[in-house]
């Protein structure tokens, strides 16, 4: 059967050596991979491991991979046992300015009645796991601290109380517009 294959681009602040770990932490993949209902690291020799990852969606599958490791630069995994529309994925990572990674996905999955199963969509769908990969390693950005050249002039927190805001130092509590919902 034919591939697709499909890329997504970015740049997310953190260290690439923080996204590396992230993505050969494969127990974790289940918290931020799109459609994961569970990760499994089964065995690992040297640069390579076999992951058993299940599916969510109304037909649950388990997939079996092999995920190669090129350290510190990314990751290729590739179905080797299961039915899934997901046949490779592959993650680049580099560095970029301070404190910033420049990260790419390529997936490539298989034309078929596989397509059928929602919820494989989000998993082949390099951009929504670029996005996945970008909010998990959110806990890991040090803020506007990693930024040397800039001013951090505005911060957003969610409260009890609600949004709490800070601007140049000074506190504000937000709350709706009139006729605007919560």
């Amino acid at each position: 059967m034919p591939l697709l294959p499909a890329t997504a681009r970015g740049v997310i602040a953190c260290a690439p050596e923080l996204i590396y770990k992230a993505l050969i932490d494969y127990d974790a993949w289940q918290e931020w991979v799109p459609s994961l209902i569970s990760a499994k690291l089964l065995t690992r020799e040297d640069i390579l491991a076999i992951v058993e990852v299940g599916l969510d969606g109304k037909d649950p599958g388990i997939l079996i991979m092999e995920c190669i490791e090129t350290p510190r630069k990314g990751i290729l995994a590739r179905v080797i046992e299961g039915k899934a529309s997901l046949h490779e994925m592959e993650w680049r990572v580099e560095a970029a300015d301070p404190g910033f990674a420049r990260v790419s996905v390529t997936v490539k999955r298989r034309i078929g009645l596989h397509l059928l199963n929602p919820a494989s969509w989000q998993v082949v769908n390099p951009a929504k796991c670029l996005a996945a990969l970008g909010s998990w390693m959110s806990v890991w950005n040090q803020g506007p601290e990693a930024v040397t050249d800039g001013e951090n002039i505005f911060e957003l927190w969610e409260t009890e109380a609600g949004l709490v805001c800070w601007i140049r130092g000074r506190k504000y509590r937000l709350t709706p517009a009139e006729g605007g919902s919560a």
